[in-house]
């Protein structure tokens, strides 16, 4: 079975960022890294398994993927030997932003 390498865009890493900057000044800065390393594990997880997220209708292709995490998604992309995580975002904000950003990769 191919285990894909995972990746990060320039976008999800300042989603995790920003995500964390919400979740220290809510709660405490462990709170926060503990969430964001739960993130990344369950991003992590995909390379053994990448077709475990739900396919986005909306996008018109099975290489786009989300999966759910605590009130969040990360949405990703399968590629060759790659998982590409676009954006990670709560649950609670409107997707529809979400398709510009992953059109211009």
């Amino acid at each position: 079975m191919l285990r894909y390498e995972l990746a990060w865009s320039p976008d999800a890493l300042d989603d995790l960022d920003e995500i964390w900057d919400t979740i220290a000044q809510e709660a405490n800065p462990d709170d926060a890294d503990s969430f964001i390393n739960q993130l990344i594990d369950t991003a992590r997880k995909l390379c053994g398994n990448c077709k475990k997220g739900r396919v986005i209708p909306e996008l018109g292709t099975d290489s786009y993927r989300e999966i759910y995490y605590k009130g969040y998604t990360l949405v990703y992309e399968i590629m060759a030997e790659t998982i590409l995580v676009h954006e990670v975002f709560n649950q609670k904000r409107i997707f529809i932003r979400s398709y510009p950003r992953i059109k211009r990769h």
